[in-house]
């Protein structure tokens, strides 16, 4: 059973916006309860779920702002479950757990989490550590479409229709532009598979699998290892994600050389 909660727009908190959807996963009702009562107070809708298997159905239709998870559940494994959080969202992914030693903290980092939380845990602590998390992330809806990235191997130049692979031009055909422009406008977060198909044959009813075979020409093209993408991520039946890598990105044209192929 899905419990969301709405409250109206309270003094102080969250930013005033009563839109923030946050994703509670516990398995213990006490502890949902307890969390949801809690946020419910801020101007934001809260979620529950009591297992992985709930909370990945929920997730493409709740579409979290920030998650909330525990670890340790009886017949999953919490880690996993973070790593396919990860694949699957961008959003901040907050551990809070009975698991306290400093190696499942270390794994939780490891497999997607932003944050660790030991319980027992004050609840002004949380609020503050969602708060800043929040704050970070910049609330992905009201951040512009990137239209220019590049690192040390990928430079994508959607204003100059432009992609350079380690210095040098690379072609692209038409749908295997449409469909990178389209992910990077969307960088870090899922972008469906109706949205790519959408954007690459303008709903010309092409077959699904068509989007498949050009994202692996794309990958061909762009990934350093094709077999292992680090920028066009699969989201197993839902999508892909293009994932930027910040520490070595800019999101700002920069001056370079011309190399020729």
């Amino acid at each position: 059973m899905v419990n969301g909660t709405r409250k109206e727009p309270a003094r102080g908190g969250f930013n005033g916006d009563a839109a923030l959807r946050v994703l509670v996963v516990d398995p213990s009702p006490e502890m949902r309860q307890l969390l949801q009562q809690a946020l419910s107070a801020e101007p934001m809708q809260v979620y529950v779920a009591s297992g992985p298997t709930e909370a990945l159905a929920m997730l493409p239709v709740v579409t979290p702002h920030l998650i909330l998870t525990e670890l340790v559940f009886p017949d999953h494994d919490g880690f996993r479950f973070c790593q396919q959080l990860r694949a699957a969202t961008s959003s901040p992914i907050l551990v809070i757990s009975a698991a306290r030693s400093n190696q499942d903290i270390v794994r939780a980092f490891d497999m997607g989490a932003d944050d660790f939380i030991p319980k027992p845990f004050a609840l002004i602590e949380l609020q503050a550590r969602m708060q800043a998390h929040l704050r970070r992330q910049a609330w992905q809806g009201h951040q512009r479409a990137l239209t220019y990235y590049a690192d040390d191997h990928l430079v994508i130049d959607l204003n100059l229709q432009e992609v350079r692979v380690r210095g040098q031009r690379v072609r692209l055909s038409r749908i295997e532009y449409r469909l990178l422009a389209c992910l990077l406008q969307h960088a870090g977060r899922v972008v469906r598979h109706e949205t790519l198909l959408q954007a690459g044959w303008e709903d010309q009813g092409w077959d699904p699998h068509y989007l498949k075979l050009y994202i692996r020409h794309l990958r061909n093209k762009i990934e350093p290892d094709p077999s292992r993408p680090r920028y066009i991520v699969t989201v197993w039946g839902v999508g892909y994600r293009f994932c930027p890598h910040p520490s070595k990105a800019s999101s700002q044209p920069q001056d370079f050389q011309e190399v020729e192929p």
